[in-house]
C-alpha cells in the first residue's frame, strides 16, 4: 500500500507539473483549473505521510 500511494503520489506531481508547464504563466492562475489541480496534488502527497515516510515504511517492510 505504501508503495502504491507513494507512486501515484509522485505521478501525480509529475503530470500536473507538466500540465503547468503546459498552460504556462496562465497555469498559476485561479481562472484555470489545473492551478487546482496542483494544489490537490499537494495534499495528496502529504496526507497519510509524506511520500519520504512512504518510502520509510516500504524499506522497513523490505527488510523485515
Amino acid at each position: 500500500v505504501a508503495y502504491a500511494k507513494a507512486f501515484a503520489a509522485d505521478m501525480a506531481m509529475k503530470v500536473t507539473v507538466e500540465a503547468v508547464q503546459v498552460f504556462g504563466g496562465y497555469g498559476y492562475m485561479k481562472e484555470y483549473p489545473v492551478e487546482k489541480l496542483m494544489r490537490d496534488v499537494k495534499v495528496f502527497q502529504i496526507y497519510e505521510g509524506t511520500s519520504e515516510i512512504q518510502r520509510n515504511i516500504i524499506v522497513r517492510e523490505l527488510f523485515r
